[in-house]
């Protein structure tokens, strides 16, 4: 119905009441102020206004202001570089946590006066002792900030990347950086209005030129109105950049979408000729070897012992057993996410694993998360795009390619990640129970899926379900079973007191 306000303008108007009545609270209290000291020690607020845009109608004012802007966006870029290195490295490791606590500690809770004043004498009156000082008011909250969110940093997402995109530069760009975006941006807002407020301080005591200087200026010689003036336009200035912040956070998202679109793939996809000399690119399928390989938790008892197994080109392994006898622990161990305590796992470098989650990035669309392996194994882009698209076409997902995770259902997010599995052109596959809380028949088409792709590339496969009845219906498997404790590896017909095909046998682990 014309005239009805959106849902959202209700609120939005309360808010603006508030916040005008939050102003008008201010003006009142101020101008009782000036009132009770006579107007000398404070000034009216519309005094202070008239002086204020006094100021700001010269030429000479700006030029101090535009002074002021350029050390707080040079030290304050600095402190929040600095910041960020700090925070990464102390976040990913104790050790470098614990060697820079106390720096960031004495800068973060020292008043600065006690630290600035020194540094000014020390270094003379000038830009770069003012810069420094901006620097190290702020490096402290960034380096905080930041080192909060990498001990928050979504492991799964790591051991995901370890596999299908290992390296430095694809985890800082697909999981450091995406999920730090957040703490980054509060750090920024934060941290540039703390620069602002730090260059009074800097400029107070080591400069001749900017706000600071002004302000310490008119306080030395009591010109109180003239004081007051400046504090205006500083917070002018803090509100500038508080406004202006937003904006220009804002392009980069559009930016990157902008930039996607630019390089999305034709509607044609991917040629049959395209997929086979993809295909082609792949190192030579080899097997999979475990010989006597251990492991166990530290301080723990161990949960494998004597591990033999070997997966040759073209065959599946089915591995079964009860619940926490470390059938997942085996996996990663032949994914090297863990390290055996004794023995030797050999197999072949390009590897695919289809976790019990789906691990898809949630910043990037289902596309995008498909063709992560083929963009960091270096296929050009509109090429990697292309595959993913056609195999996401052969998932049933048709139609879903420009989608977030979130929007897709628990089987669509399966299929995605299966896709990605083949998009990885691996040289062998793991998957663990991977279809798991999935229905009977939503199982059955996924392994018919998996059976279809890897036809197009026959691999060694180990695969850890609850079902294996389902996937050997279609295709000839061997049978093992983890049992005992440490567990150990054994053929599925050797484990006593079971026989292979008794009704629920398969079962093992549910």
């Amino acid at each position: 119905m014309a005239g009805t306000p959106a849902p959202d303008e209700a609120p939005r108007a309360v808010s603006r009441l508030f916040g005008a009545a939050g102003v008008a609270a201010l003006l009142l209290v101020w101008a009782g102020a000036s009132l009770l000291t006579g107007g000398f020690f404070v000034p009216a607020p519309w005094t202070t206004v008239l002086d204020a845009a006094l100021l700001l109608s010269r030429g000479s004012t700006w030029a101090q202001i535009l002074i002021t802007i350029g050390r707080v966006c040079v030290g304050f870029l600095a402190g929040f570089a600095a910041g960020c290195v700090v925070g990464v490295a102390a976040g990913s490791r104790r050790e470098l946590a614990a060697l820079f606590r106390p720096i960031v500690q004495f800068f973060q809770g020292m008043p600065p006066l006690l630290w600035a004043i020194p540094l000014v004498a020390l270094m003379g009156v000038g830009h770069l002792p003012t810069i420094v000082v901006i620097t190290l008011i702020t490096f402290p909250l960034v380096a905080v900030t930041v080192g909060e969110g990498m001990t928050t940093l979504p492991r799964a997402y790591g051991e995901m990347l370890a596999v299908f995109a290992p390296g430095l530069r694809p985890r800082l760009r697909e999981l450091v950086i995406p999920h730090l975006r957040p703490f980054l941006g509060a750090s920024a807002k934060a941290g540039l209005i703390l620069a602002v407020k730090a260059s009074v301080t800097a400029e107070y005591f080591g400069a001749n030129t900017g706000i600071g200087f002004q302000i310490q200026s008119a306080y030395m010689s009591l010109q109180i109105r003239r004081l007051f003036a400046w504090a205006i336009i500083l917070v002018l200035v803090i509100l500038a950049f508080s406004c202006l912040l937003p904006r220009i956070s804002g392009l980069a998202p559009r930016v990157r979408r902008r930039a996607a679109s630019r390089g999305a793939p034709s509607a044609t996809g991917s040629t049959a000729a395209d997929l086979g000399s993809l295909l082609e690119s792949g190192g030579r399928a080899g097997r999979i070897m475990l010989r006597g390989v251990g492991f166990g938790w530290k301080g723990r008892e161990r949960l494998l012992d004597g591990v033999d197994l070997t997966v040759g080109t073209g065959e599946i392994a089915l591995v079964s057993g009860d619940s926490g006898s470390g059938k997942t622990t085996l996996l990663r161990l032949v994914a090297s996410l863990l390290s055996p305590a004794q023995g030797s796992v050999k197999r072949p470098a390009r590897l695919a694993f289809s976790f019990q989650d789906d691990r898809l990035l949630p910043w990037r669309t289902v596309l995008e998360n498909v063709a992560l392996p083929l963009v960091y194994q270096g296929e050009p882009r509109d090429k990697a795009l292309a595959y993913a698209r056609f195999l996401l076409g052969e998932a049933g997902l048709s139609g879903a390619e420009e989608k977030r995770p979130e929007e897709l259902s628990g089987g669509m997010k399966k299929r995605a990640a299966l896709a990605r599995c083949f998009a990885r052109v691996p040289d062998a596959i793991l998957l663990d129970e991977p279809f798991s809380g999935l229905q009977a028949e939503a199982r059955r088409q996924l392994w018919r899926m998996f059976l279809r792709l890897r036809g197009l590339r026959p691999i060694p496969a180990i695969v850890v379900t609850h079902y294996p009845e389902e996937l050997s219906a279609g295709a000839p498997c061997r049978r093992y079973v983890l049992t005992g404790r440490p567990a150990r590896l054994a053929p599925r017909r050797e484990v006593p007191g079971r026989r292979a095909g008794r009704k629920g046998g398969d079962h093992a682990g549910r």
